[in-house]
């Protein structure tokens, strides 16, 4: 669940990252559709964050380590076909991975609301 937190936050995270070129491409409803396909990958991160939050509140405390993990594996990823960890582009920065750890990190830290 937390790699697909990250995951589906780092793709939210690179999809806005690349806006500027799209919108260069004019076409205003292709604007749109990607501003929807951004927030859809924010719900499927907040999804597996509300599903962390609800089942394993206790292994919160385990997950700074599981994306520092996956973030330093991501180095050696090679696409095989999947779309978790598909992190191919210069807009993947080590900078992009960190700020959405970090956000990752602080939305499994907010309290669940049921």
């Amino acid at each position: 669940m937390v790699m697909i937190a990250f995951d589906e936050m780092c793709t939210c995270r690179a999809y806005a990252a690349e806006k500027p070129f799209y919108d260069a491409l004019g076409n205003i409803t292709f604007h749109h559709w990607l501003r929807q396909v951004i927030a859809d990958e924010a719900v499927h991160s907040m999804n597996a964050v509300n599903v962390i939050r609800s089942r394993y509140r206790d292994r919160i405390g385990q997950v700074g380590t599981i994306l520092d993990n996956l973030i330093r594996a991501a180095d050696n990823l090679c696409y095989s076909g999947t779309f978790v960890l598909d992190y191919f582009g210069a807009v993947y920065s080590k900078e992009l991975l960190a700020d959405s750890r970090l956000a990752t990190m602080r939305n499994i830290a907010k309290p669940l609301i049921v």
